[in-house]
């Protein structure tokens, strides 16, 4: 009898493009480890399953080294999650996951088609096919059991700030730099925040922040020294930008925020809090995807005892980048 809960994993192996060519440079077979975690091998196939469920056959030949790195972190993050996600299902969660592949394998066969030759349209292998299924599987039930509305609620409430309509007076520093130039940025982004540690200590931070602005800002505010005036939400700046401005306090001086253009400096005049509830949501989306996140870095900081190694150095992060949070 054919399984409808699985329809769609089916919708996503029939849609994913097909390569036919691997990504330019690449001489990995998709059975070669990239990592290690705690000694268990990542494996280079994973890494294309989720180039290929972003992007389309022919972008994939052009993917850049940073795109590398940043999936292969991922990669290696879905891993550690997943050993979360495995030691709090045990025996009940592996038994499902079991039942559910052997379930769309035999599904595959009837259609003329198997789990590897699915994996290998996709630059995969079976094995990282199946290692990637059983992520979806398990993050999937886990998001279902726990984003429900008492959950959301609460999630809403201990992060107010970032949904109840609030808007906050900012001046920025801006300065260019170019992410493909990997030691370029690195430079940019330590200068930047060297200025910000000047600025902190000194005795009239504002006056600091404003007089930095009109020397170093690359910014269309810089003469008005990076007076940027009131944001409430994502698109009034960039959204890595927004997400910082929420957390900072009054008075405030940020670290170096990185934005695909370059480097930001932020400075928090003010804030107006929102007055909006829960109930008075219309959309959930961000509170969803927000939440969801939360849920997957919680599962990673239950790993910060395990030993990650990089067995390619081409997709090795940066240092500064951390795998765990704090």
């Amino acid at each position: 009898m054919k399984n409808n809960n699985l329809s769609p994993l089916f919708v996503w192996l029939l849609l994913l493009p097909t390569i036919s060519s691997p990504a330019a440079g690449d001489d990995l077979e998709p059975g070669d480890p990239i990592a290690a975690i705690d000694g268990e091998p990542v494996l280079f196939g994973e890494l294309n399953l989720v180039l290929t469920d972003r992007l389309q056959a022919d972008e994939l030949q052009r993917v850049g080294a940073e795109v590398r790195r940043a999936t292969a972190a991922l990669v290696v993050r879905r891993h550690l999650a997943m050993k979360s996600l495995e030691a709090k299902g045990g025996p009940t969660l592996e038994a499902m996951l079991k039942r559910q592949v052997e379930t769309l394998a035999a599904d595959l066969r009837r259609r003329g088609s198997s789990l590897q030759k699915q994996a290998a349209d996709r630059m995969a292998d079976e094995a990282s096919l199946v290692t990637d299924l059983r992520w979806r599987l398990a993050w999937g039930q886990y998001l279902k059991s726990r984003l429900n509305d008492a959950n959301l609620k609460r999630f809403f409430g201990s992060h107010r700030s970032q949904y109840a309509g609030g808007r906050w007076e900012v001046s920025q520093i801006f300065v260019k730099a170019d992410k493909s130039d990997v030691a370029s940025w690195r430079a940019t982004l330590a200068n930047v925040n060297e200025l910000a540690d000047q600025i902190r200590v000194s005795e009239t931070p504002q006056q600091a922040f404003y007089d930095a602005a009109i020397e170093h800002s690359e910014s269309a505010s810089a003469s008005d020294g990076g007076k940027v005036g009131w944001v409430q939400k994502d698109g009034d700046l960039p959204g890595t930008l927004m997400t910082a401005i929420r957390k900072m306090k009054t008075g405030q001086v940020s670290k170096g925020i990185q934005s695909p253009l370059g480097i930001h400096l932020v400075l928090l005049h003010q804030i107006e809090a929102g007055d909006l509830q829960f109930e008075d949501l219309t959309d959930q989306a961000q509170l969803r995807r927000d939440a969801a996140n939360a849920l997957f870095d919680a599962l990673l900081r239950e790993r910060s005892g395990t030993q990650v190694s990089w067995l390619v150095r081409d997709l090795k992060p940066p240092a500064d980048l951390k795998m765990i949070p704090e």
